[in-house]
């Protein structure tokens, strides 16, 4: 009987080593340019990637970067979705370890008036494995690790997208302060001439159409500053939630021109980069690792199972002496194969293989999605550089000419239409000007971001 069992056991152990279905050996090539087709000049090291938003310069916006990735709920529940695979991931490979149980218990009684007692006293250990011959167990462990691996790319997926939405967000608030500081600025200037053109009127040496333009100009710039203080409030809003806190909370105080003006250089890379630096390449790599696992666990459930048992018990009367001269024990095997709905199972392997397939056609979509984002990308930030200078050039154009209007109209060889003309062209070009400053600052950081970078 000994050897019997011994060899059961040796020959479960020996077929443990064994393990169906197909082994993940990566996700398939993808074949990417070996350059960007909108490549950018030499850009600096890919280390200033992972924290790109530092290469600003600007201490206020790395701060609440990290007081989001501290305090967002989004990155909290990240961590906590983190925490819950790692609990699957135990709890699953606790199958591959025997399980046991223990019982201890007993009694005793008698009469009141007899000093005689009466009792008895029990216990047992029991334990059971289920060596995992085929393994299924491990393939489900493997699906498990790699299911670990996919919330954990999700949870650098929600970083780099928190990231980016901080920073896009606070470059909208720099661009609303700015925009308002201008058009107060603007009114001023605007102001000033008004009581030119009032002190004109008032001498009969220019009509009432000239007094009503200026009133107009006026009125069409104070319109707008209440839309820049409704946006500055707006994003202040914004910035407190994603930092997981309430708009009393935030302090914000403007950088100097020369942080916020700042257009730091890019790290492009390579194409082939992207398969490792990009958070969404690679869960879309685990998903497609997991689905190829699940094939060999149900691959797995068309073999039979073989379970080993054991048991130990030991009794005895009132006399607690004789606990373990009453001791028994007890070997079993016993093995049970799927024989009615072999047809369910072997449905469940193909199911499992067109996961497979799936994953990696899903796969395969990400990388190339992830190529075009940046190509995109790259396309709105070359634009966007190189439309620069010109608006540059167009803002000084019209602050010229709008001085040069109203000295004309002072001399009296122009009307002052063409001075609230120029004027309003002035202003249109300034705020043209922080406009296009913002949307450069909010495409590097969706270039930043679509490169992999932030975490």
């Amino acid at each position: 009987m000994k050897i019997r069992y011994t060899s059961v056991l040796a020959t479960a152990l020996l077929l443990s080593s064994c393990q169906l279905g197909p082994d993940f050996t990566g996700a398939p090539d993808q074949e990417l340019p070996s350059t960007w087709v909108n490549a950018l000049p030499p850009s600096s090291g890919e280390e200033s990637l992972a924290a790109w938003w530092q290469s600003f310069g600007d201490a206020q916006l790395t701060d609440l970067i990290n007081r989001g990735f501290q305090s967002s709920p989004d990155m909290v529940s990240a961590a906590l979705a983190i925490a819950k695979s790692e609990a699957s991931l135990r709890s699953t490979r606790s199958g591959l370890f025997p399980t046991g149980s223990a019982s201890f218990g007993g009694n005793n009684g008698g009469d009141f008036l007899d000093t005689n007692s009466h009792g008895s006293w029990s216990g047992a250990l029991s334990a059971s494995w289920t060596p995992d011959i085929w393994g299924g167990t491990r393939r489900e462990v493997e699906a498990a690790y790699a299911s670990l691996g996919s919330t954990q790319a999700a949870a650098n997926a929600t970083r780099t997208a928190l990231a980016a939405s901080i920073a896009a967000t606070y470059f909208e608030w720099i661009s609303a302060k700015e925009s308002l500081r201008i058009a107060r600025e603007q009114l001023e200037y605007q102001e000033r001439t008004y009581n030119v053109v009032k002190k004109k009127e008032a001498v009969g040496m220019v009509a009432n159409l000239e007094l009503a333009e200026a009133r107009a100009t006026i009125a069409s710039t104070r319109a707008q500053i209440p839309t820049y203080e409704a946006n500055i409030r707006s994003c202040e809003n914004s910035l407190a939630t994603l930092l997981g806190t309430t708009v009393d909370k935030i302090s914000l105080s403007m950088p100097t021109a020369a942080t916020y003006n700042k257009i730091p250089r890019v790290p492009t890379g390579l194409p082939s980069e992207l398969l490792r630096r990009r958070p969404d390449v690679i869960q879309a790599e685990k998903n497609l690792h997991r689905a190829t696992a699940n094939i060999g666990a149900r691959v797995a459930d068309l073999f039979p199972s073989i379970s080993l048992t054991g048991r130990a018990s030991a009794s005895s009367g009132s006399n607690f002496e004789d606990f373990f001269r009453t001791s028994t024990w007890s070997l079993g095997a016993s093995a049970s194969q799927t024989i009615f709905n072999r047809t369910a199972l072997k449905e469940n392997v193909n199911i499992a293989e067109l996961e497979r397939d799936s994953s990696a056609q899903a796969y395969r979509k990400t990388v190339l999605a992830a190529f075009a984002e940046v190509e995109d990308c790259l396309i709105a930030y070359a634009r966007l550089t190189n439309q620069m200078p010109q608006f540059q050039a167009a803002a000084a154009a019209n602050k010229e000419a709008a001085e040069i209007s109203l000295r004309r109209f002072n001399s009296g060889e122009s009307d002052f239409l063409n001075v609230a003309a120029s004027e309003r062209a002035w202003l249109s070009a300034e705020l043209n000007l922080i406009s296009t400053r913002q949307q450069i600052r909010m495409a590097l950081a969706r270039l930043c971001t679509a490169l992999g970078g932030g975490w």
